[in-house]
C-alpha cells in the first residue's frame, strides 16, 4: 500500500511537471539539481543545527536540532532553486520546499518498505529512499518553472 501511494505521488507529481514546462530542461540540469539537492540537506541541517545551538562547537540543544531539521528542509530546495535559476526560467521556492517536505513523506513511507526486500535490493532501494528529497524538490521545481 505505502509503495503504491509513493508511486502514484510521483507519478502525479511528474505529469505535473511535464504539463508546466514552457521550455525544455535539460538533463544535465535535472541532474545537477538532484546532485545539489543531495548536498543541500546536510549542509542545511548543519548550518540550522549550529546556528540553533549557538555556535557552540559541543553544545546540544533541542533548538539546534529543531532548527537542524528546518535546514534539513529548506536546504535542498536552496540548492535546487540555485541550480534551476542558473538560466532564463526561473520557479516558484515556495513549491520547492513542499517538494521536499513530500520528498522527506515519500522517504519515511518508502525507507521500512525498502528494509523488507532481499539483500540486493534492499541495498539498492534503501539508497534510492535518500535521493527522494532532492527529486521532490526538482519536480516541484520544474513544474513551477517559468
Amino acid at each position: 500500500m505505502r509503495v503504491a501511494l509513493v508511486f502514484a505521488l510521483a507519478a502525479a507529481l511528474w505529469t505535473r511537471a511535464a504539463e508546466a514546462q514552457k521550455q525544455p530542461v535539460s538533463k544535465g540540469r535535472i541532474a545537477g539539481e538532484v546532485a545539489a539537492g543531495m548536498l543541500g540537506a546536510p549542509v542545511g541541517f548543519a548550518v540550522g543545527y549550529t546556528i540553533g545551538s549557538g555556535f557552540r562547537p559541543h553544545g546540544s540543544s533541542n533548538t539546534g536540532v529543531a532548527l537542524g531539521f528546518a535546514g534539513a528542509l529548506v536546504g535542498p530546495a536552496a540548492a535546487v532553486n540555485w541550480v534551476g535559476n542558473g538560466g532564463p526560467s526561473h520557479g516558484n521556492f515556495g513549491a520547492t520546499v513542499g517538494g521536499t517536505a513530500l520528498g522527506y513523506a515519500a522517504a519515511y513511507l518508502a525507507f521500512p518498505v525498502a528494509r523488507k526486500l532481499p539483500w540486493k535490493l534492499k541495498t539498492i532501494a534503501t539508497v534510492a529512499t535518500l535521493f527522494l528529497p532532492a527529486v521532490g524538490a526538482t519536480i516541484a521545481y520544474n513544474s513551477t518553472r517559468k
